[in-house]
Protein backbone atom coordinates (compact mmCIF):
# COMPACT_ATOMS: atom_id res chain seq x y z
CA UNK A 1 0.00 0.00 0.00
CA UNK A 2 1.17 3.34 -1.17
CA UNK A 3 2.02 5.87 1.90
CA UNK A 4 -0.82 8.25 0.51
CA UNK A 5 -3.31 5.31 0.42
CA UNK A 6 -2.28 4.16 4.10
CA UNK A 7 -2.39 8.10 5.46
CA UNK A 8 -6.05 8.43 3.53
CA UNK A 9 -7.20 5.38 5.19
CA UNK A 10 -5.83 6.25 8.49
CA UNK A 11 -7.42 9.54 8.01
CA UNK A 12 -10.70 8.15 7.00
CA UNK A 13 -11.06 5.64 9.58
CA UNK A 14 -10.28 8.19 12.38
CA UNK A 15 -13.55 10.32 10.63
CA UNK A 16 -15.59 7.19 10.91
CA UNK A 17 -14.39 7.01 14.74
CA UNK A 18 -15.20 10.48 15.83
CA UNK A 19 -18.23 11.09 13.55
CA UNK A 20 -19.61 7.82 14.58
CA UNK A 21 -18.89 8.12 18.36
CA UNK A 22 -20.74 11.30 18.81
CA UNK A 23 -24.44 10.03 19.11
CA UNK A 24 -26.16 13.29 18.81
CA UNK A 25 -26.25 13.33 14.69
CA UNK A 26 -27.29 16.58 12.92
CA UNK A 27 -28.60 16.86 9.46
CA UNK A 28 -27.81 19.80 7.97
CA UNK A 29 -30.40 22.68 9.26
CA UNK A 30 -32.88 19.83 11.40
CA UNK A 31 -33.10 19.21 15.00
CA UNK A 32 -30.56 17.63 17.36
CA UNK A 33 -32.20 14.11 17.08
CA UNK A 34 -32.24 13.62 20.92
CA UNK A 35 -33.19 10.65 23.11
CA UNK A 36 -36.39 12.24 23.49
CA UNK A 37 -37.64 13.59 19.40
CA UNK A 38 -35.99 9.73 18.01
CA UNK A 39 -36.86 7.16 20.83
CA UNK A 40 -36.87 4.14 18.68
CA UNK A 41 -35.97 2.88 15.14
CA UNK A 42 -38.86 1.51 13.54
CA UNK A 43 -37.75 -1.74 10.97
CA UNK A 44 -37.32 0.62 8.23
CA UNK A 45 -35.43 3.25 9.58
CA UNK A 46 -33.11 0.26 11.48
CA UNK A 47 -32.48 -1.69 8.18
CA UNK A 48 -31.91 1.39 5.33
CA UNK A 49 -29.13 3.27 8.02
CA UNK A 50 -27.51 -0.75 8.72
CA UNK A 51 -27.47 -1.39 4.44
CA UNK A 52 -26.36 1.93 3.82
CA UNK A 53 -23.19 2.07 5.80
CA UNK A 54 -22.21 -1.23 4.29
CA UNK A 55 -22.92 0.15 0.83
CA UNK A 56 -21.58 3.54 1.53
CA UNK A 57 -18.40 1.91 2.74
CA UNK A 58 -17.66 0.07 -0.24
CA UNK A 59 -17.93 3.69 -2.55
CA UNK A 60 -15.51 5.20 0.34
CA UNK A 61 -13.04 2.19 -0.60
CA UNK A 62 -13.68 2.63 -4.63
CA UNK A 63 -12.64 6.17 -3.91
CA UNK A 64 -9.77 5.29 -1.93
CA UNK A 65 -8.35 2.97 -4.42
CA UNK A 66 -8.75 5.39 -7.12
CA UNK A 67 -6.95 7.94 -5.55
CA UNK A 68 -3.45 8.75 -6.98
CA UNK A 69 -4.58 6.55 -9.91
CA UNK A 70 -7.37 8.82 -11.75
CA UNK A 71 -7.38 12.27 -13.82
CA UNK A 72 -8.11 15.36 -11.77
CA UNK A 73 -11.86 15.81 -13.05
CA UNK A 74 -12.07 12.15 -11.63
CA UNK A 75 -10.13 12.34 -8.40
CA UNK A 76 -12.17 15.47 -7.79
CA UNK A 77 -15.58 13.70 -8.17
CA UNK A 78 -14.04 11.30 -6.10
CA UNK A 79 -12.79 12.82 -3.45
CA UNK A 80 -16.31 14.33 -3.38
CA UNK A 81 -17.69 11.33 -2.64
CA UNK A 82 -16.20 9.77 -0.06
CA UNK A 83 -16.02 13.05 1.81
CA UNK A 84 -20.08 12.86 1.49
CA UNK A 85 -20.20 9.12 2.06
CA UNK A 86 -18.15 9.66 5.51
CA UNK A 87 -20.31 12.37 6.64
CA UNK A 88 -23.10 10.27 5.76
CA UNK A 89 -22.21 6.94 7.46
CA UNK A 90 -21.11 9.13 10.73
CA UNK A 91 -25.20 10.38 10.54
CA UNK A 92 -26.80 6.21 10.58
CA UNK A 93 -23.92 5.40 12.84
CA UNK A 94 -25.12 7.58 15.08
CA UNK A 95 -29.02 6.79 14.53
CA UNK A 96 -28.10 2.79 15.12
CA UNK A 97 -26.59 4.33 18.68
CA UNK A 98 -29.65 6.21 19.80
CA UNK A 99 -31.94 3.54 18.64
CA UNK A 100 -29.72 0.76 20.68
CA UNK A 101 -29.82 -0.88 17.77
CA UNK A 102 -26.68 -3.25 15.83
CA UNK A 103 -24.61 -1.08 13.52
CA UNK A 104 -24.66 -4.49 11.10
CA UNK A 105 -27.81 -6.69 10.28
CA UNK A 106 -28.28 -10.03 11.65
CA UNK A 107 -29.84 -11.43 8.91
CA UNK A 108 -29.51 -11.11 4.82
CA UNK A 109 -29.71 -7.42 3.24
CA UNK A 110 -32.52 -5.56 2.23
CA UNK A 111 -35.09 -7.46 4.14
CA UNK A 112 -36.38 -4.17 5.62
CA UNK A 113 -37.69 -3.30 1.45
CA UNK A 114 -40.12 -6.24 1.38
CA UNK A 115 -42.69 -3.75 2.76
CA UNK A 116 -42.34 -1.49 -0.12
CA UNK A 117 -43.11 -4.09 -2.54
CA UNK A 118 -45.88 -6.21 -0.90
CA UNK A 119 -45.94 -9.63 -2.09
CA UNK A 120 -42.55 -9.64 -4.15
CA UNK A 121 -39.86 -10.49 -1.03
CA UNK A 122 -36.14 -10.57 -1.87
CA UNK A 123 -34.43 -13.90 -2.40
CA UNK A 124 -32.43 -15.02 1.23
CA UNK A 125 -28.75 -14.21 1.03
CA UNK A 126 -29.14 -11.94 -2.30
CA UNK A 127 -26.42 -9.22 -2.12
CA UNK A 128 -27.28 -5.46 -2.33
CA UNK A 129 -27.46 -4.01 -6.18
CA UNK A 130 -24.86 -2.36 -7.69
CA UNK A 131 -21.86 -3.97 -5.27
CA UNK A 132 -18.81 -4.34 -6.80
CA UNK A 133 -17.22 -7.66 -6.54
CA UNK A 134 -13.43 -7.65 -4.51
CA UNK A 135 -12.05 -8.91 -8.32
CA UNK A 136 -13.47 -5.40 -9.76
CA UNK A 137 -12.16 -3.60 -6.48
CA UNK A 138 -8.91 -5.42 -6.80
CA UNK A 139 -8.55 -4.96 -10.72
CA UNK A 140 -9.63 -0.80 -10.06
CA UNK A 141 -6.05 -1.19 -7.70
CA UNK A 142 -4.13 -2.29 -10.52
CA UNK A 143 -4.81 0.09 -13.41
CA UNK A 144 -3.79 3.82 -13.95
CA UNK A 145 -4.59 6.77 -16.31
CA UNK A 146 -7.26 6.22 -18.81
CA UNK A 147 -8.25 2.70 -17.78
CA UNK A 148 -8.57 3.52 -14.12
CA UNK A 149 -11.01 6.70 -15.06
CA UNK A 150 -13.41 4.08 -17.04
CA UNK A 151 -12.94 1.52 -14.72
CA UNK A 152 -13.84 3.95 -11.53
CA UNK A 153 -16.68 5.34 -13.65
CA UNK A 154 -18.54 2.67 -14.06
CA UNK A 155 -18.51 0.86 -10.71
CA UNK A 156 -19.25 3.81 -9.22
CA UNK A 157 -22.11 4.95 -11.76
CA UNK A 158 -23.40 1.04 -11.18
CA UNK A 159 -23.12 1.22 -7.63
CA UNK A 160 -25.05 4.51 -7.13
CA UNK A 161 -27.91 3.11 -9.51
CA UNK A 162 -27.86 0.02 -7.04
CA UNK A 163 -27.85 2.42 -3.98
CA UNK A 164 -31.28 4.28 -5.21
CA UNK A 165 -33.73 1.80 -4.86
CA UNK A 166 -32.67 1.45 -0.74
CA UNK A 167 -33.01 5.46 -0.70
CA UNK A 168 -36.04 5.86 -2.82
CA UNK A 169 -37.74 3.71 -0.56
CA UNK A 170 -36.43 4.86 2.51
CA UNK A 171 -37.58 8.83 1.54
CA UNK A 172 -41.08 7.10 1.02
CA UNK A 173 -41.43 4.58 4.05
CA UNK A 174 -38.83 5.62 6.83
CA UNK A 175 -40.35 6.32 10.23
CA UNK A 176 -38.43 9.73 10.69
CA UNK A 177 -38.41 12.52 9.14
CA UNK A 178 -34.37 12.76 9.92
CA UNK A 179 -34.10 9.66 7.86
CA UNK A 180 -36.74 10.10 5.42
CA UNK A 181 -34.60 13.73 4.90
CA UNK A 182 -31.16 12.19 4.55
CA UNK A 183 -32.67 9.92 2.11
CA UNK A 184 -34.05 12.01 -0.01
CA UNK A 185 -30.89 14.23 0.02
CA UNK A 186 -28.98 11.08 -1.11
CA UNK A 187 -31.54 10.19 -4.09
CA UNK A 188 -30.94 13.67 -5.40
CA UNK A 189 -27.16 13.95 -4.98
CA UNK A 190 -26.52 10.45 -6.33
CA UNK A 191 -29.06 11.09 -9.33
CA UNK A 192 -26.35 14.56 -9.67
CA UNK A 193 -23.44 12.28 -9.40
CA UNK A 194 -24.50 9.63 -11.92
CA UNK A 195 -24.81 12.48 -14.37
CA UNK A 196 -21.67 13.85 -13.92
CA UNK A 197 -19.87 10.33 -14.27
CA UNK A 198 -22.17 9.94 -17.15
CA UNK A 199 -20.61 12.78 -19.10
CA UNK A 200 -17.43 12.08 -18.12
CA UNK A 201 -17.51 8.85 -18.98
CA UNK A 202 -18.89 10.07 -22.59
CA UNK A 203 -16.17 12.28 -22.78
CA UNK A 204 -13.76 9.25 -22.70
CA UNK A 205 -15.90 7.56 -25.20
CA UNK A 206 -17.62 4.64 -23.26
CA UNK A 207 -21.15 4.17 -22.16
CA UNK A 208 -22.15 3.71 -18.46
CA UNK A 209 -23.05 -0.25 -17.95
CA UNK A 210 -26.90 -1.46 -17.30
CA UNK A 211 -28.17 -0.64 -14.73
CA UNK A 212 -28.35 -3.36 -11.93
CA UNK A 213 -31.64 -2.68 -10.49
CA UNK A 214 -34.09 -5.37 -12.43
CA UNK A 215 -37.46 -3.43 -11.40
Amino acid sequence: MSRARGLGRILSALAFMVIGAGAVMLLPGGPAPTAARVPSGAAVDIGFSQDMIAHHQQAVTMAQTARGRVSPPVARLATAIELDQIKEIGHMQGWLALWNAPQTPSGPPMTWMNADHPGHHRTIGATMPGMASQQEIDRLGQVTGEDADVLFLRLMIRHHQGGLIMTTAAARNAAHPQVRALATHMTAEQHKEIATMTGLLAALGHRPPPSPVQE
